[in-house]
């Protein structure tokens, strides 16, 4: 008599057991997402040495504006009256766009860093804000765009020096391939205003 009562008691747990589980099934990332991850991976995954990460961290720094600053300066000092205009467009693009980006689109999106909730290899210090987009992207293609506005010869130049920092980012594991792509894709519009706006031959 005890033992018929069992066997029911035990079959109602493992039914209601496996029907809690159909309720949370796991979530599936969307294909975007795993493309970005997989990108992410290769090039976070390309070899990492003392000497190779220190030169990458170099062009990354880049990418923080005080670079493109500077190359800004020196046209201005060397290039006459083009070079002055070629200079503070690509200076005021880069800062106006780090000034963006950082202020106005990260805390809108909150993104996590790559290395949140994840153990990977990060070069560099830990920036705790936001992922997306990349700053140092979006300066660099702002900074880019100005100049090959005005020296167009310059472009595949400064355009790879630019996709060498957004590279960079990943690669020193700070920020996913979208991050970098959409802070690229800001950073030419912006560099296109800014370079549309000082090309008039009244300023300076």
């Amino acid at each position: 008599m005890h033992q018929g009562n069992a066997t029911p008691a035990t079959f109602t747990g493992r039914v209601r057991f496996l029907h809690v589980a159909r309720r949370t099934p796991a979530v599936q990332p969307s294909l975007p997402e795993t493309i970005d991850r997989r990108l992410y991976r290769i090039i976070h995954g390309l070899p990492h040495s003392a000497l190779g990460d220190r030169y990458v961290t170099i062009l990354s720094d880049l990418g923080e504006g005080l670079g493109w600053v500077a190359a800004g300066a020196g046209m201005a000092w060397l290039g006459g009256r083009m070079g002055r205009r070629a200079g503070l467009s690509a200076a005021v693009a880069s800062l106006g766009t780090t000034y963006l980006v950082q202020r106005m689109v990260k805390p809108v999106f909150r993104r996590k860093r790559p290395f949140v909730d994840r153990d990977v290899v990060v070069v560099g210090i830990r920036s705790m804000d936001a992922s997306f987009p990349s700053g140092h992207a979006a300066s660099s293609f702002a900074a880019a765009t100005a100049i090959a506005a005005f020296y167009p010869r310059s472009a595949p130049l400064v355009f790879a020096i630019a996709t060498g920092v957004g590279i960079s980012r990943i690669h020193l594991g700070h920020h996913f391939p979208s991050d970098v792509a959409v802070g690229a894709a800001i950073g030419v519009g912006t560099g296109s205003l800014a370079a549309w706006l000082l090309k008039s031959p009244k300023l300076l």
